[in-house]
């Protein structure tokens, strides 16, 4: 629920009838379907700050409507996947590189 560039909660955002969701404090626009910029920090100080930024989407997933209950696909896995990733080369509590327990 971090949207950037400054990481605020998107889940405060607006969702438009054009098919994205606007970051209700830089007014950055986001597509719902794909998570891509749509118009990166157009106002205010949002101009200022989006200048010092790459534009970056946010995530996005398959969302369907089933037994009047909303499923969403999420990668179950991703913490596994992200530390597995962040322990190579880095030494944990035990002196290891490879974050693995003995």
């Amino acid at each position: 629920d971090k949207c950037p560039p400054v990481n605020q909660p998107l889940s405060f955002g607006k969702v438009n009838d054009d098919g994205t969701i606007e970051d209700p404090v830089l007014g950055t626009k986001f597509s719902l379907k794909t998570g891509d910029v749509v118009d990166w920090c157009p106002q205010g100080i949002g101009k200022v700050i989006g200048s010092l930024f790459d534009p970056i989407g946010v995530n996005s997933y398959r969302v369907r409507q089933k037994a009047g209950t909303l499923q969403v696909q999420v990668d179950v896995n991703a913490k596994t996947n992200f530390e597995s990733n962040y322990w190579s080369g880095a030494l944990d509590a035990q002196g290891k590189a490879n974050g693995k327990y003995y």
